[in-house]
């Protein structure tokens, strides 16, 4: 790659993904609950919920130095039975977010803890979440190229910065919280909402020892709608807005889902979304049984598609819904968000 279309893409970066500089990136929020809210920590609709997420963007512009996040996390529901319909839900997530050729590494694993209160029914619940663990990232100097190491030809080959930092990592505790409603009106019409709000104590980062680099709080909201069409087709509207530094940094991202049963056990998904001026997403997904998997990709349309070519990310996510044996009477699942 020629030095000019590395820094048009070093600058286009800077202008269009700075709100995700710091936090991670998922087009399928759906898929990813425990990043999405705290307080969705614990609503299944079985027992306990496993989920993988995976994504790699500018693939197109930087190839093997793309950058790339793994995500794991589990959560389950407990005492389902105990408190006429309330529950404790207890989880936690980890992911590991890599900007370019392991240039930047974002290390973050955390617990999570929510409570379900039902609403007169197991129709009906409000929850509060909150979530807490360490985040540590990493640099490797080494791969940086410094503008003291630059002239008119290009990189000046053996050139070495002065612009040293103290550190090559920090880490930080990193406490987020979340509230959610949803309601299940008829066994075809379900409706939810969401707010969290992460980096509530922002921490502080700096890789020269010190300094007063804050990492804002990032606000978000989220909700959507489940609608059956006559047990043959689901219509899944959503919407997830997110907004850090005092409104600075926004995203908005807005579509739906439209799924197909096949059979009794199995449902087909297609998806449509809308990040504003930034990409169109397209999705595609599918139920069996107990497992969820998801496959998406961001076709970008912000000023880097001159260099991008329009090709953003590719996110694919695993979902699994284990239900265990209970001696309590059945009780109807929690209906929570999935595609």
């Amino acid at each position: 790659m020629n030095l000019k279309r590395t820094l048009s893409l070093l600058l286009c970066l800077s202008l269009t993904s700075g709100l995700f500089a710091q936090d991670v990136h998922f087009s399928q929020f759906w898929a990813s609950p425990l990043t999405l809210n705290p307080a969705l920590t614990g609503m299944t609709p079985c027992s306990y919920r496993a989920a993988v997420n995976y994504r790699n963007q500018w693939a197109s512009v930087v190839g093997p130095s793309s950058f790339q996040t793994y995500g794991l996390s589990f959560d389950a529901g407990l005492f389902r039975g105990k408190f006429n319909g309330s529950m404790l839900g207890v989880g936690g997530h980890f992911f590991n977010d890599r900007a370019g050729d392991g240039i930047l590494q974002n290390l973050t694993a955390q617990l999570s803890l929510a409570y379900h209160q039902a609403l007169g029914s197991d129709r009906h619940y409000i929850s509060v979440g909150l979530q807490g663990g360490m985040v540590q990232k990493r640099l490797d100097p080494g791969k940086f190229i410094f503008e003291d190491m630059i002239d008119e030809n290009g990189v000046i080959p053996g050139a070495v910065t002065a612009d040293i930092l103290s550190d090559n990592s920090f880490t930080n505790l990193d406490v987020n919280a979340g509230f959610h409603w949803t309601s299940n009106f008829t066994d075809g019409f379900t409706m939810y909402a969401g707010a969290a709000m992460f980096h509530i104590g922002e921490p502080t980062e700096s890789f020269k020892g010190s300094g007063d680099n804050i990492l804002d709080t990032r606000y978000v909201g989220h909700g959507g709608m489940k609608i059956g069409i006559q047990n043959k087709v689901v219509l899944l509207p959503s919407v997830l807005y997110m907004t850090q530094a005092e409104g600075s940094n926004e995203e908005l991202l807005m579509g739906t889902s439209l799924g197909f049963a096949i059979g009794e056990e199995s449902t087909f998904y297609l998806g449509g979304y809308y990040r504003n001026e930034d990409a169109v997403i397209a999705s595609i997904g599918f139920d069996f049984k107990n497992v969820q998997f998801g496959m998406s990709y961001d076709v970008n349309v912000n000023d880097l598609s001159v260099v991008s070519g329009n090709k953003g990310g590719m996110e694919l996510s695993l979902l699994y819904f284990g239900c265990l044996p209970t001696s309590s009477k059945p009780r109807r699942v929690v209906d929570c968000p999935r595609f």
